[in-house]
C-alpha cells in the first residue's frame, strides 16, 4: 500500500508481476504512477517514464494473445515495439 493525497493505495510492482528484475534496487528511488479502472485506483512501480505518445495498439498474434498483464504492442516512432500494459487485467 501507498498513501497518495491521504488516500491508500494498492501498490502493484511490475517487476514482479512480469518476473524480471527491477530497474531500481531500491524502493525509495522507484517511479510511481497512480492509474485508474472503472473507479479503482491503484499505483504501478515502474522503472522510468518514457514520454506521452500516440500510438495504435496492435493485436500480438494467435501465439502471444494470451500474455497475462499485456493488452498488445504497439511500433514506436524510433522502431522500437513496445508492450502495452492491460491494466484492466492487472486490476482482476
Amino acid at each position: 500500500m501507498i498513501r497518495v493525497r491521504n488516500k491508500l493505495l494498492p501498490l502493484v510492482r511490475l517487476h514482479q508481476v512480469f518476473a524480471v528484475e527491477p530497474g531500481s534496487v531500491k524502493p525509495w528511488e522507484a517511479l510511481v504512477v497512480v492509474v485508474e479502472h472503472e473507479n479503482i485506483q491503484f499505483c504501478l512501480q515502474v522503472d522510468e517514464l518514457v514520454g506521452k505518445q500516440e500510438i495504435v495498439i496492435k493485436s500480438l498474434g494467435e501465439r502471444l494473445k494470451n500474455l497475462p498483464g499485456i493488452a498488445g504492442g504497439a511500433i514506436m516512432g524510433d522502431g522500437r515495439v513496445g508492450l502495452i500494459i492491460d491494466v484492466a487485467g492487472l486490476v482482476r
